[in-house]
């Protein structure tokens, strides 16, 4: 989720009562006509709804939760605004700065910055080189993202209801259902295409559709089994790994990081031992 400082000022708004277009644009010194496009635009996200010039909240608890703490603490907007709330997610565990970049993809100058500007208002605090979200000053505002991330990890507009959301981005999403949809077939659904036959009990599916590559089929399979972990999926990714080692070369993950540990002989907690893993590749002829 992202907003735009303009987008959180008009949320701000709302959370001290005033909620028509013309009270709103009046404080903010705005057109109505900016003001009606960035409530179409909060609408898209879920936070708010139009009606009759009319700014409706919604009614879920993130977006109460921010309202909340908004009309207390506006501060927050500079923090929150453009990468913010996908930065301080980021840290509600303690992280280093390399750990953020990986898991946000936000460039190192952007983390650098917001970093410095939070630090101005004890919004984040830093402990042998890992920053995370200041819980103690910012309670209210740990709730919200904690709330947020939950959301988004199990709602999106661009799958069904009742599917099961493993990795997305504004770009791209991946995700299985049991009923057939107008999407990407992929991870462990189509693992058959590349010499490993499976019976999968759901579909594994990515949009927006297009061809898929070797590699992205094995990386979708790899945010599957990140999110389940299921011995059964670290089994089979194992194999796809051995049998197209060769395409997936320079391809990094926590989990192909255990699996060569395993391949090499040691044994890792909840992951399958090496010899189950020979036995089921005898069965597809590769070679361990």
């Amino acid at each position: 989720m992202r907003f735009s400082k303009t987008e959180l000022k008009v949320l701000w708004q709302a959370a001290i009562g005033k909620r028509r277009i013309p009270e709103i644009a009046l404080a903010m010194n705005k057109d109505q006509s900016q003001i009606y496009r960035i409530l179409r635009s909060l609408e898209k996200k879920g936070f708010a709804a139009l009606d009759r010039g009319v700014m409706i909240p919604s009614d879920n608890t993130s977006a109460n939760m921010l309202l909340q703490e908004l009309s207390r603490r506006p501060s927050i907007v500079d923090n929150l605004s453009g990468c913010g709330i996908k930065l301080f997610t980021a840290i509600l565990e303690p992280k280093s700065v390399t750990q953020i970049i990986k898991e946000t993809g936000i460039k190192r100058s952007t983390v650098f910055r917001k970093l410095r500007e939070a630090g101005r208002n004890s919004f984040v605090n830093v402990s042998d080189g890992k920053y995370f979200l200041n819980g103690v000053i910012w309670p209210k505002v740990k709730d919200f993202l904690t709330e947020l991330k939950k959301y988004e990890e199990t709602a999106d507009k661009r799958v069904p209801p009742g599917a099961t959301i493993y990795h997305k981005t504004d770009k791209e999403i991946i995700f299985s259902t049991k009923i057939e949809c107008d999407a990407t077939l992929t991870g462990f659904s189509v693992y058959g295409k590349f010499g490993i036959k499976l019976f999968p009990f759901d579909y594994t599916y990515y949009l927006p559709k297009k061809s898929l590559t070797k590699r992205e089929v094995f990386l979708h399979s790899l945010y599957r089994a990140e999110k389940e972990g299921d011995a059964r999926d670290f089994i089979f990714i194992t194999l796809f790994y051995l049998k197209h080692k060769n395409w997936l070369r320079g391809l990094k993950h926590d989990i192909i990081g255990k699996i060569n540990k395993i391949l090499h002989g040691e044994k890792v907690r909840y992951y399958p031992a090496l010899d189950e893993i020979k036995e089921r590749a005898d069965v597809y002829d590769i070679k361990v």
